[in-house]
């Protein structure tokens, strides 16, 4: 990905539905991961609740280091069946001092900007990394 004509490598692990054994592989990229989208779909209360969590999850990898965060909405395109409230949403960004987005996978729709947002606030002057990034989506 290019961004303000420097060059970002991004590799990105999916974490999404994945149980059980899977929890030691993902707190073992955790403490590899130098920025993190917390995903949840806006048509799924429950992805939402658990996201608290997977914060926190994040957070104790890192021995209470914050890392870059972006809250993100997925399933923009599910407007009709929405469980989460963009406001609700938004509020949880705002209280972690984070940005919050939505998205569609489906569509394709801010998802590059996402990554792009993250792939920033990484490289940010007080980041240690600044043209490639380990990202997540949690």
């Amino acid at each position: 990905m290019i961004l303000e004509d420097k060059l970002y490598t991004i590799e990105i692990l999916d974490t999404a539905g994945e149980e059980g054994d899977f929890q030691n592989v993902m707190n073992m990229w955790i403490s590899f991961g130098q920025g993190f989208l917390l995903v949840f779909a806006i048509n799924n209360k429950e992805s939402f609740d658990i996201i608290r969590s997977k914060r926190e999850l994040i957070i104790k990898e890192k021995k209470g280091e914050i890392p870059p965060m972006i809250l993100v909405g997925n399933k923009q395109d599910c407007e009709k069946g929405r469980e989460v409230a963009y406001d609700e949403a938004k509020s949880l960004a705002d209280s972690w001092g984070i940005e919050y987005i939505e998205t569609s996978a489906k569509n394709n729709f801010n998802c590059k900007k996402a990554f792009a947002k993250l792939a920033l606030k990484i490289s940010e002057p007080n980041s240690n990394q600044k043209s490639s990034c380990f990202c997540l989506i949690i």
